[in-house]
């Protein structure tokens, strides 16, 4: 005869005496038990006739044992008068799944349990709130055994040795899966039927979500879970209103099976129709279209909505952005996405200190305007003053366009480095594209350069530069990755003919890899070379040369001190190459520490590079934007220590 799995009565209130500290627990740990259950009404369990009335009966003449006898203060009995009887429960059982579960829900499975009077009608409830417990985990035909009740109950009212109560659980066999039925209904089925490829395809897609196989044990968790893995699949994409109709459990309890069967109907295929905007008020509608926004009548996907909603939010001109349909089936034909926003201020005026061993103290004042001449262009502009390094730049950024974001700038920049005093000019513009894991970058700069050298003669180098680059980026994080890889390829030319002292052309590539170790550890390769051909390395602005050596090449060595030796300076060479290995362990979600080993060195010709060495360790800060590093490097060929270290502070 079949019952319904779980009975609604569920209740913990326990028929003993507690104190009010203990109501509160039970009262947790009811709403808990209550939410474990929480979908018995589709699961029917049939078979299984248990010995719980037989146990019932044992559990009545144990708690009733001394009915008729109680010891009074002086050690006699007297007829007629029942005996209290309290104790406490100890589970007795191997740590597993199950167990785990009824300590967490059970009350009086608890650490440190308060006795309590023990009544047949706790211990029926006990039966029943195990075998419940049990059933969500695929045990339907438990046995349960209270031992000890007798010598509980005869033991010395007056004795203050603690009375426990050993409670034995055979959960018996576990209930399998032996057939799982899914039917679907609505436009899905409707596409199944006409042999629609795509949609065969997506039924397909959505059955492999399902976890609850044949063979599998049968689990309440596994149940629930399953059912939301299949309907979520199927709104992702195409059906956003796609729901389950009905869901049901048959277990055989005699013979430890069950068979599932579900109807999912995927409802009417839905189409993105227009945007509806809320939130527009300095801007005007067309920015939105910059972004990509999903196209009316273009098939509905949730990872389209999210990915125009991750365009805007990363855009300059909102703080908040929320993008989302309205999964009614009478709109699906054309199912107008709700894009709500909040602009950011349009204008921002910062201040910022910091310290880099490459450069020094620095302070920075930093302005922007995200609304120049009312064109929502981008205007980011910053003086920069380091003790090395001075710098000031004006940065022009247009609304993207097809995935293209062009921008113009000027810049001015003084740098003293190596006993290198260079001092240069730029204007130019860039044109940035983004394909997926792909970033493609194209440049033209005009660049007018001043390099003093002591005993030197000053150098004035002028260059019009074309240049290309694509970085190609895959990792799991894009501020602190710990799997993935990064290859990037620079390249970059000039003609004399076009306002140029020099004709040169440089080639420039970096690969760097994020191998994880463990849970949290990881090993960080990086390598780069590049090399320029010209005839002549006269005239060629430094920023188109090589140096390398300090806190992102090659630690242990100065910024920028390896490269070609003039005297007491060091010049930019045509050739380079650096190689690292890192190891990072993590202690903590914020604090780690690494070991390193680097080589490097440019110079003017592949056969004079020296790759010096250097190698040491560090320590590693988990911030937002990424880990602050401190490295102490030791450098093989100058054997000197050397602190690497940059940080910045923005107010």
């Amino acid at each position: 005869m079949a019952a319904s799995f779980f009975p609604p009565r569920f209740t913990l209130l326990l028929m003993s005496i507690v104190s009010g500290s203990g109501w509160a627990q039970e009262a947790a740990i009811l709403e808990k038990t209550q939410t474990l259950v929480s979908n018995a009404k589709e699961v029917v369990v049939s078979g299984g006739a248990s010995n719980s009335a037989t146990n019932d009966a044992t559990d009545q003449a144990k708690a009733d044992v001394s009915s008729d006898a109680l010891v009074d203060e002086a050690g006699k009995t007297s007829p007629g008068k029942s005996l209290r009887m309290s104790g406490s429960f100890r589970l007795v059982t191997e740590k597993n799944e199950w167990s785990v579960l009824l300590r967490e829900h059970i009350p009086e499975f608890v650490s440190n349990p308060e006795p309590q009077n023990i009544t047949p009608s706790l211990l029926r409830r006990m039966r029943q709130d195990i075998g419940d417990i049990l059933a969500t985990e695929g045990y339907f035909s438990p046995q349960i055994q209270f031992e000890n009740l007798d010598e509980v109950a005869l033991r010395d009212a007056r004795s203050s040795a603690e009375k426990v109560i050993n409670v034995h659980i055979d959960p018996g066999p576990r209930t399998k899966i032996t057939s799982v039925n899914i039917q679907f209904t609505g436009a899905l089925n409707d596409a199944v039927q006409a042999q629609d490829q795509s949609a065969i395809a997506r039924r397909e897609e959505a059955l492999k979500t399902w976890k609850l196989t044949v063979g599998k044990p049968f689990t309440e968790d596994a149940w629930s879970q399953s059912k939301n893995l299949l309907t979520e699949n199927l709104r992702t994409n195409v059906y956003a209103s796609a729901k389950l109709i009905d869901s049901e459990a048959n277990v055989d309890a005699d013979a430890h099976n069950a068979d599932l069967v579900l109807e999912v109907d995927s409802g009417p295929v839905f189409t993105f129709g227009a945007l509806q905007v809320t939130g527009l008020k300095r801007y005007q509608r067309w920015i939105l279209d910059r972004y990509q926004p999903p196209r009316e009548g273009e098939l509905y996907s949730r990872a389209r909505l999210l990915e125009f909603q991750r365009a805007l939010q990363n855009s300059p001109y909102f703080a908040s952005v929320a993008v989302a349909i309205e999964a009614d089936p009478e709109k699906a034909k054309s199912v107008p996405i709700e894009v709500n926003l909040v602009e950011r201020k349009p204008r921002d005026l910062s201040f910022g200190l910091g310290y880099s061993s490459n450069t020094g103290f620095r302070g920075e004042i930093a302005y922007r305007d995200r609304d120049i001449l009312g064109r929502a262009w981008d205007l980011r502009s910053a003086i920069r003053i380091e003790q090395k390094r001075q710098v000031g730049f004006a940065d022009i950024y247009l609304p993207p366009y097809d995935n293209k974001l062009d921008s113009f700038g000027v810049i001015s920049d003084r740098e003293n480095v190596s006993d290198v005093l260079t001092v240069k000019n730029a204007v130019g513009i860039k044109r940035t594209s983004t394909n997926g894991h792909v970033e493609q970058r194209l440049g033209l700069n005009l660049v007018r350069e001043k390099v003093s050298i002591e005993s030197e003669p000053t150098q004035i180098n002028r260059a019009l530069v074309a240049s290309i680059g694509w970085t190609w980026r895959d990792v799991d994080d894009t501020f602190a990755p710990r799997k993935g890889e990064i290859y990037q390829l620079d390249l970059a030319g000039s003609e004399k003919a076009a306002l140029s002292d020099q004709r040169f052309f440089r080639v420039y590539g970096k690969y760097q890899r994020w191998i994880p170790v463990g849970t949290a550890d990881s090993i960080i390769l990086r390598a780069e070379a590049g090399q320029v051909f010209s005839d002549s390395i006269e005239g060629i602005p430094e920023d188109y040369l090589f140096r390398t050596g300090g806190s992102s090449t090659v630690r242990g060595y100065s910024y920028q001190s390896l490269g070609i030796q003039q005297g007491l300076a060091v010049t930019g060479g045509r050739v380079m190459s650096v190689v690292s290995a890192e190891y990072v362990h993590w202690l903590d979600r914020t604090w780690g520490i690494a070991t390193f080993v680097d080589a490097g060195d440019a110079s003017d010709s592949w056969r004079d590079l020296k790759m010096y060495q250097a190698f040491g360790v560090g320590g590693r800060y988990r911030t937002p934007a990424g880990p602050i590093a401190l490295d102490l490097a030791y450098g093989k060929q100058t054997k000197k220590l050397r602190l690497d270290f940059s940080i910045a502070i923005a107010f």
